[in-house]
Parts: structure tokens; C-alpha cells; sequence
């Protein structure tokens, strides 16, 4: 099997938010392409992902009784990507989102076609060739999530949870740096993405978030497939969420998760599977809320397109 040289292209952007309308989780988000053959331009995939979390309210009064719920996120991304030119790519993530509240007080499911991102990434350097021993490249990239997805949903004529929402309502902007460098078949990636966001016309503001990750790689090959596990750190900051001037109590916060995955990629098809484990987590709760994130999962297939002036 011919030598695959890789880059790690993605953007990782996970909201942390909660609201306490009933006791309630976070929302899942995210975007993540994977570890990438370089000499393939374009390619198109879908990706499954899932987080699950749990939260209660322990009032401790006689008149108010204690809430909890179980709070599931799915998403379905239909992603791609175009070279526009030797060292400028554009990617594009179209979600599709299943959420679910299972309370004590409150049980809603929903569904929908979610927000979409558009980002441009430029190579500021790609060192390296086929017969080198070390490798390195860094990316940079700036995009938008446009809103698209329903963000006005209604339970018993009240307004569902925003994080249970299809989409924010509001334009937001996202900047990320990947960097990675590798030496035979062994390779490290570094990254870190920063997403600002707009106010909606509700005049609701998701927190800001940023995150940054740390992966160990190495790449293993046979005559008909290549396989590449990596395993390393993931973590994640939200800013509070804001009504107006009003800071919302129970949302923003961070967390670390410890990552484990793989790739398999066989011609121009990859297969990448990847499950986190919460290290730590702190989340902006009031004294009586707790909330508190399961393990994420999430498994994607991606087929690669070689321009024809590449082959």
C-alpha cells in the first residue's frame, strides 16, 4: 500500500452550555475531520456522534421537591471539503440533530437540521516528502456557522431549553490552528480553536468557547489497509450564556477528557472511531444544580477525492 503522508485538517468546536429552565445537561457540538491523507484534495463523509449527560437539583426544601435529568445529544454531519487552491481549502458541516430530555419535571425530543460551518484553511507550511524522516505542518483557519437550524421550539407553549435547540438564531465566527509533526511513523498533533458568538434576535448569547487538544499517533501499514490509533487530552471552556446583560446561572464551564481512536483507511475510503473519557469537569452550577458529562463517542467514514491534476 502506498505511503500515506497526513496532516490532522479539523476544528473541534464543543458547546458547553446548560439552562436551568428544568435541571438539564449540555449540548453537544463539534467538528472534527480526522486524520487525513494530504494527497487526496477533496473528499465528502458523514460522521455519528453522541454525548450523554446527567443533571439534578437538589432544592432540600419541603415545598420544592429535587429535579433530574438524563440528557442525550446525537448528531449526524454530512461534511466535506474542496482545495480552491494548492494551500487553501475550504470545509463545510451540515448537522443533523437528535436531542432528548428525560426529567423528572420536563420530557422533550427533538430533532432537525442544525446550524452549518464554513471554514477556510490556509497551509502556512507542509515541510517533508515521502523518503524524509520528520514531517511537520501547521494549518490555520477562520470560518462561520450561519443560522439555519430552528431555534424557537416550544414545549406546552413555553420555550424549550436553548441547548435542546436546533440552532443558535445568531452568526457566530470560529478561528483554529492545527499543528502537527511526525518522524517515521510516529506523530504528535496539537490544536486550538476559539468560537465567537453572536446574540440572536431574542437577544440570547451562547458563552464563547475554546478548546484545545493533544494527540500521540502512530501509523502502521500493510499491503492493503493502513491504520493509524492515537490516544491524548482533549479540553474544553464555555463562558457563560447571557439574556440581554443578564449572565444565565448553570451554564458555561470546563472539562478534560482523556481520548483513545483509530483510522483505517483502505484506497480512498477512511474509517476513524473515537470514544472520551471525562479526567475532570467543572461546570458553572448554582448550589443546589449538579451536572455532569458521560463518556462521547463518535465514528465517521470519509471518502476521498485525488483532483485530477494530482494524479
Amino acid at each position: 500500500m502506498k505511503r500515506i503522508y497526513i496532516f490532522l485538517i479539523s476544528i473541534t468546536v464543543f458547546s458547553l452550555s446548560s439552562n436551568a429552565c428544568d435541571v438539564c445537561g449540555c449540548r453537544l457540538g463539534g467538528l472534527s475531520y480526522g486524520i487525513l491523507p494530504q494527497h487526496f484534495q477533496h473528499l465528502v463523509g458523514v460522521k455519528y456522534s453522541y454525548a450523554s449527560f446527567h443533571a439534578k437539583m437538589i432544592h432540600d426544601s419541603e415545598y420544592f421537591g429535587d429535579e433530574y435529568s438524563d440528557d442525550s445529544y446525537q448528531r449526524i454531519d454530512i461534511i466535506g471539503r474542496v482545495s480552491l487552491l494548492p494551500r487553501l481549502k475550504l470545509n463545510a458541516q451540515l448537522p443533523y440533530l437528535i436531542n432528548e430530555m428525560d426529567g423528572s419535571h420536563q420530557k422533550v425530543s427533538t430533532s432537525g437540521v442544525g446550524d452549518p460551518v464554513a471554514m477556510l484553511y490556509f497551509t502556512a507550511f507542509n515541510t517533508g516528502t515521502e523518503m524524509s524522516n520528520w514531517k511537520n505542518s501547521l494549518l490555520i483557519g477562520g470560518g462561520v456557522k450561519l443560522p439555519f437550524g430552528e431555534y424557537e421550539k416550544l414545549d406546552d407553549g413555553l420555550i424549550i431549553n436553548r441547548n435542546f435547540q436546533m440552532g443558535s438564531g445568531s452568526v457566530d465566527y470560529l478561528l483554529s490552528a492545527n499543528y502537527t509533526v511526525s518522524f517515521n511513523d510516529w506523530g504528535v498533533n496539537a490544536e486550538a480553536s476559539y468560537k465567537m458568538n453572536g446574540t440572536n434576535d431574542q437577544d440570547y448569547r451562547f458563552g464563547n468557547q475554546f478548546n484545545a487538544s493533544s494527540y500521540l499517533f502512530r501509523y502502521l501499514e500493510s499491503p492493503v489497509i493502513g491504520f493509524l490509533p492515537y490516544a491524548g487530552g482533549y479540553y474544553e471552556f464555555s463562558e457563560h450564556h447571557y439574556e440581554g446583560k443578564v449572565e444565565q446561572i448553570n451554564t458555561g464551564g470546563t472539562a478534560l477528557f482523556a481520548t483513545v481512536g483509530a483510522q483505517v483507511y483502505w484506497q480512498q475510503l477512511s474509517l476513524n472511531v473515537e470514544f472520551q473519557a471525562s479526567l475532570h469537569q467543572s461546570y458553572n452550577s448554582d448550589e443546589v444544580a449538579t451536572i455532569q458529562t458521560n463518556g462521547r463517542f463518535s465514528v465517521g467514514v470519509i471518502w476521498s477525492i485525488q483532483s485530477k491534476k494530482e494524479e
